[in-house]
Order: structure tokens, then sequence, then C-alpha cells
């Protein structure tokens, strides 16, 4: 039978300038997005190097460049939301010649939720190699998740003193997202879970309509929703952006644990 494996398909939006003077800056015609991203990824231990085949948040897939290619995305970099661990198994009796213990990797599923601010932040750092980014938007495309086990939210609560210095810096978005993230939920429904929640200095609500400039755009089957919600940051980051993404992604699938598909984006309206 053909296995098929979690993906997220993570694109950025906005504008990739040159910077010839600034120190390590990587030349596009040096070195591809792919191998920057996944150095990146082992420098800070979010992904194991290939060999050990152990990714400790995800696997990496594909990634690649668009700026100059494309009107408005950066690039994009797809993985494997996964946890891999490498044990031996257990040897047959002594009595059989020749053999011997081997390793065998065990797959852990990732919630997208912990994996984004890591992956988006990575992402970022990746495409910062490369000139001054200018982010604009982020779009996060999930195909084949397994159904939602458990939230997330202690771990982003957990995390929120990152961003109490940044208040003076806030930053008003727009997170647009199909309707198969709803998992057959209203908007406002959605935005009400976010509201109950521990927040911090990020602001969800409410309730807007949706430009077509900031709705979401996949190459799968998607219907997008005509509304999204409104949320205002301490700080346009991707950081920030990132933590936003994951918090409404997290709140949809503890509502809707079953939903395995669905494209939501975050872009920066003020």
């Amino acid at each position: 039978s053909v296995v098929v494996l979690p993906m997220l398909f993570l694109e950025a939006f906005g504008h990739l300038a040159p910077d010839l003077n600034r120190a390590g800056r990587i030349a596009e015609a040096e070195e591809d997005l792919h191998s920057v991203f996944r150095a990146r990824a082992e420098l800070m231990q979010w992904a194991a190097p290939s060999h050990l085949h152990c990714p400790l948040l995800w696997a990496m897939n594909e990634a690649e460049l668009t700026a100059g290619s494309d009107a408005s995305r950066i690039g994009w970099v797809q993985i494997e939301p996964e946890a891999g661990v490498v044990e031996p198994i257990r040897p047959r009796p002594a009595s059989v010649p020749g053999w011997a213990a081997f390793p065998e990797r065990r797959r852990d599923f990732v919630e997208p939720a912990m994996a984004l601010p890591a992956l988006i932040q990575c992402f970022d750092d990746a495409l910062g190699r490369f000139g001054v980014v200018a982010l604009s938007g982020l779009q996060v495309t999930a195909r084949y998740l397994e159904p939602g086990a458990r939230s997330c939210d202690g771990y982003l609560v957990s995390a929120l003193n990152w961003f109490n210095l940044a208040r003076k810096a806030s930053a008003q978005a727009l997170i647009a997202f199909d309707r198969e993230l709803l998992g057959g939920y209203a908007e406002a429904e959605l935005v009400a879970s976010l509201q109950r929640r521990n927040t911090g200095s990020f602001a969800f609500g409410p309730v807007v309509s949706v430009p077509a400039q900031h709705a979401i755009k996949t190459p799968f089957s998607s219907v997008p929703s005509d509304r999204g919600v409104s949320v205002t940051l301490p700080e346009w980051t991707a950081s920030a952006a990132a933590w936003a993404l994951a918090s409404v992604i997290d709140a949809a699938r503890t509502r809707a644990p079953h939903v395995c598909h669905f494209a939501v984006r975050v872009t920066r309206v003020q």
C-alpha cells in the first residue's frame, strides 16, 4: 500500500532586495535556499542531519527562491512535520548466524502549531542570507495531517513573554483561510475560541471580509472563505506572524480534530 506522509507547504510574500555590502550575504548563484534552510534547521536542532534519519520537528523535502520570478512570492519550503527516533531493533537469537541489530526509525507526528514558530523563523533566517527581506505575508498549506491529538495552547502561552517588550510597535494583520480549516464551524466561532485563550499582547477579532489580494491561493482543490480574522500583533516579525498562525491552526484543530487539509494566510495590512 502507498503511505501518504503529512506535509506543510510554507510560502513567503513580500520583497527580497540584494544587499551587496552586508556581511554574510550569499549570492543565489553560489547556493540554493534548500541547502541554506536545511543547514539553519540542523544548526538550531530543529531538524537533524539527514544521514541520522531522525528529524526533531520536521523532515526536509524541497525549497526554492522565487524572488524576481514571481510577482510577490519570495520563496517556498516544503517539509514533513514529524519527529523521528532511531532505536535498535532487538536482534534474533544468537543461534541465527550473522544476525545483528540495526537502527529502525519510528515516526511521530508533530502538530503544525508546535512546528510552525521554528519553521517560519528558520525560513526567514534562510531568506535573509540572500538579501534584505521585507515580509508582507506568509501562507501555510497542510495536507494529509493526522487527526489532532491535543492542543498546543500551553506551549504557545509559555512563549508569550518573548513579545512583551514589543507592544509599542504593534501591527495590524488579516488572517485568511479556506473552509476546510473551519471543520464545519462558522468564522465567528473560531474567533470566539481564540478570544477565550490567553493571547497576551496579541488580539484576535473581529471577523472581517477578505479582499481578493489577501485570499488564500493553493494548487490544491481548496475553497477560500470570504471572511477572515483581524489580528493585532505586538510587532511585525516572522516570530509574531508564526505565533498568530500557530494559534489559529491550533484553535481550529482543537475544535475540529478531523481537519487534515487546510490553508491559512497572514498578511500585514497596517
